[in-house]
């Protein structure tokens, strides 16, 4: 895997449904990735090892600056990847 020195490490957060109008973090992983797939990958994996009360509901990825680069939910359609 190469690195690339001018991208931003990734967090990825795993969400449970919404309180209000912002959804509750169950777990996040920060600076695990600079790499989008790589990021979607952790993220789908976090969601079956997450435990709790709440069942997790999806995931987000954001950039160092907190801004939503990717965001999945359980009952999306098309590929996981």
């Amino acid at each position: 895997m190469r690195f690339m020195i001018d991208r931003e490490p990734l967090t990825i957060e795993v969400l449970a449904g919404s309180n209000g109008s912002r959804p509750a973090v169950l777990d996040r992983v920060i600076g695990a990735t600079i790499y989008l797939d790589e990021a979607k990958r952790i993220g789908h994996h976090l969601l079956t090892i997450t435990e709790g009360v709440v069942p997790p509901q999806g995931f987000r990825v954001l950039s160092q600056s907190h801004q939503l680069i990717y965001a999945w939910h359980v009952g999306d359609d098309g590929p996981k990847n």
